[in-house]
């Protein structure tokens, strides 16, 4: 004999909020994760750039590496190209 009648379906609708609620906290989780990862490999990206720009060497697979900005009054390096003259 059930002493609780209409409840029957309760324990099915606490498991599933329950499973929703971890679900939603397994998902932000993840996600958070996700973007500190984004970030620190966006940093190391650009500190190595920077790094690689202070030190002269070359950039991946032997490219150059990102060049300061040119100063028109200023003769070119020898690493940059002449400029064509203008008319």
């Amino acid at each position: 004999m059930n002493s609780y009648p209409g409840w029957a379906g309760l324990g099915f609708g606490i498991f599933f909020l329950v499973l929703l609620v971890y679900l939603g906290i397994l998902a932000l989780a993840l996600w958070i994760g996700y973007l500190i990862m984004r970030t620190a490999v966006k940093n190391g990206i650009l500190l190595a750039d920077a790094e690689r720009m202070r030190g002269g060497r070359p950039g991946p697979y032997g490219y150059p590496g990102p060049q300061p900005p040119h100063n028109p009054q200023s003769p070119p390096s020898p690493q940059q190209p002449p400029s064509p003259p203008s008319r």
